[in-house]
């Protein structure tokens, strides 16, 4: 099903003659007679969008959009009205009450449908980007909406600059943001050597509307301004290309001149639509590096370090080379944290960490595991340069002073390494690749060998004989 769409009309045959419309394109479809009918309804079945006309026995447009957008689980549906009713001034009311368009009747059905694949399209945007804002929202990560209503950037085109530049000063009124106003032929090289604009307006001619549409075409797919809401509009009502213009990317339609205050409300619903995206998106990436990244160090863990320790050691065996891991352990931590206590120890691992990335190479993965271990794997290392790797660290690490809270002195500390290669293994004598688990065992076991013989040193995990 394209998506599910919830009628609201008190005269039956209107909701009928709909619901045959939708139904013919396959969506799935509900119905309601009053607004507060459709609301009880709507918390139920959470459609993807509603329907409505301009005035309902209970409740006008304006009202029930309100009633929307206040409802913290109905708040981001799309509303679109259906009405013979051509005010302006009764059409602007019911967009800034939150109608996201209303449509004039008689409806035309390529329009119809262009619009309701267009708002469901951002809906489902909308929706894929806050799941998975899971990751932050669950760590508390989640941005706070502050500083949506500050000035954003739109980029007006149209077919000439003298055309955008009078278009420009028709908004200027209406809108607190930067306006930048181009002609066709300069949108592109415009929007290469600019900031991404938050929404675009672009005006199409009646009479050669083609470039204008290549140019929304290219808009959609430029990385710069794909993420940017387009608003178009038209000089004139024309149903096939308004419904062409929402099928190619654009986010509005405006099919009977670009009226500054629609055109200034429809941009700002973009601009604020963008920022709620680009939010989201920022919340989500944090989220995914708290995942991955050690809080106290800074370097991977162990969630992240497993599976790129997998890749090495296929890549080593597909390319025929090898891969080296080490298990570096620090001695006497828990004696460490007994006497200087834990702000002290946790100095010294952050420290560890910093001296154990500063000195490898860019190639190198190098990840707490936990407690005080932590993992470095080197992709393309052989068993000598892996072992005077691992005693360069050694030496290293007990020369350096660890300067820790609430001490007058620094104090010092020393490492314990296992080294494990993954050509040493059975698996890759058997000419298959190495598991990570198996890998980690080994140095695991190599560094209970360097612990045994009496810390601060290198052990080499020796082969392990085939079954």
């Amino acid at each position: 099903m394209p998506g599910k769409v919830l009628i609201i009309d008190d005269i039956a045959t209107n909701r009928i003659t709909l619901k045959v419309r939708l139904a013919a394109a396959c969506y799935q479809v509900a119905q309601a007679a009053t607004a507060a009918e459709g609301l009880t309804l709507a918390r139920q079945m959470s459609p993807d969008l509603i329907l409505c006309p301009g005035n309902l026995p209970d409740m006008d447009a304006a009202g029930l959009a309100r009633a929307l957008r206040a409802d913290p689980v109905l708040g981001e549906t799309p509303l679109i009205v259906v009405t013979g009713d051509h005010d302006p001034a009764t059409r602007l009311a019911m967009l800034e009450a939150g109608a996201d368009d209303i449509l004039l009747k008689p409806l035309c059905d390529d329009l119809f449908l262009a619009r309701l694949r267009s708002l469901l399209r951002h809906r489902h945007t909308h929706e894929e980007e806050q799941l998975r804002d899971g990751a932050g929202q669950v760590l508390g990560l989640a941005e706070a909406a502050a500083g949506f209503d500050t000035p954003g950037t739109v980029l007006l085109v149209a077919e000439t600059a003298d055309a955008a530049l009078k278009w420009k000063s028709l908004l200027a009124h209406s809108m607190p943001d930067r306006l930048t106003a181009v002609g066709y032929v300069d949108a592109m090289r415009h929007i290469a050597r600019s900031d991404s604009p938050d929404a675009i307006g672009l005006a199409l001619p009646g009479d050669r509307p083609e470039e204008g549409l290549k140019l929304l075409t290219e808009f959609a797919a430029h990385p710069a301004t794909r993420d940017a809401g387009v608003i178009v509009a038209l000089a004139a009502a024309r149903p096939q290309l308004a419904a062409e213009a929402l099928d190619r990317g654009a986010a509005d339609v405006l099919g009977d001149g670009a009226l500054s205050r629609e055109m200034a409300l429809r941009l700002r619903r973009q601009i604020l639509r963008k920022r709620r995206i680009d939010s989201l998106r920022r919340s989500m990436r944090a989220g995914l590096r708290a995942a991955v990244i050690d809080p106290l160090t800074g370097l991977h863990n162990r969630r992240y370090a497993m599976p790129r320790l997998a890749r090495m050691a296929q890549e080593a065996a597909l390319s025929g080379g090898d891969c080296a891991v080490m298990v570096v352990d620090i001695d006497h931590f828990k004696m460490v944290n007994d006497s200087f206590g834990h702000a002290a120890g946790d100095a010294i691992l952050s420290r560890t960490g910093q001296i154990l990335r500063d000195s490898m190479g860019p190639d190198a993965l190098v990840a707490r595991l936990g407690g005080e271990e932590f993992l470095i794997a080197m992709p393309g290392t052989g068993p000598d340069a892996a072992h005077m790797a691992a005693q360069r660290l050694c030496r290293l690490i007990a020369a350096t002073l660890f300067h820790v809270p609430g001490q007058p002195r620094p104090i010092r500390i020393t490492v314990s390494i296992g080294v494990a290669l993954a050509s040493d293994s059975p698996e890759s004598s058997q000419g298959g690749s190495v598991g990570p688990a198996a890998m980690l065992d080994r140095a695991d076991r190599a560094l209970y060998g360097a612990k045994a013989h009496g810390r601060n040193r290198v052990t080499l995990c020796k082969r392990r004989p085939a079954a």
